[in-house]
């Protein structure tokens, strides 16, 4: 399974990005992720065997997130990837803190770990023609207070994600895997819009 953790909005801030995402479209064209799919992917974690996955859900119960506040106020523009994404201008120490322990924690039970530059975004749009013309938006204020692990599945319309597990609160025992019945995250699959 292609698995990430990452940070996923709730809907106030989620509707907000997605507004972003719809507004740069009218400009910059390519495809609009769709407003469930928005999030800020910590670590990529690449293949990982199913049968791991009480390892990783282990790690995560004993690995916290301290609540903080990410502020949106920019836009940028990967040409390379012809991706539109809204960046913040500073970056917690102590999300950085639990990215870092999180990995050095999976690496450390035997994982392969891809090595990866951590550049906090949100991903907007995807095949878009160009950048936008005006990068600064209103800010945007995210308070986030845990982190999820998401299940990738490629499909040729783009990825679709999964939630099997979620951890908020600043306790280790904040850990919860998601159902339909308990999650205030849908657990079906979300594409993106073509």
């Amino acid at each position: 399974m292609r698995l990430f953790l990452a940070l996923w909005p709730g809907p106030g801030v989620r509707a907000q990005l997605h507004d972003w995402a719809v507004s740069a479209h009218a400009e910059c064209g390519g495809r609009v992720l769709r407003a469930q799919t928005l999030h800020l992917t910590l670590a990529f974690l690449d293949e990982v065997d199913p049968a791991r996955l009480p390892v990783l859900l282990a790690l995560m119960q004993r690995t916290p997130l301290e609540p903080f506040t990410l502020t949106f106020d920019h836009l940028g523009y990967w040409s390379d990837r012809k991706i539109v994404w809204a960046g913040a201008p500073t970056v917690p120490d102590n999300l950085i803190a639990t990215r870092d322990t999180l990995l050095s924690q999976w690496r450390a039970t035997g994982a392969r770990v891809v090595t990866q530059t951590f550049r906090p975004h949100v991903s907007l749009l995807r095949h878009a023609r160009r950048a936008p013309s005006d990068p600064h938006p209103h800010p945007l204020v995210w308070h986030c207070d845990g982190y999820v692990l998401v299940h990738s599945v490629r499909t040729p319309r783009g990825p679709h994600y999964r939630v099997l597990a979620e951890h908020y609160g600043a306790q280790p025992d904040g850990l919860t895997a998601t159902s339909a019945e308990k999650s205030p995250i849908p657990a079906t699959q979300y594409g993106i819009v073509g």
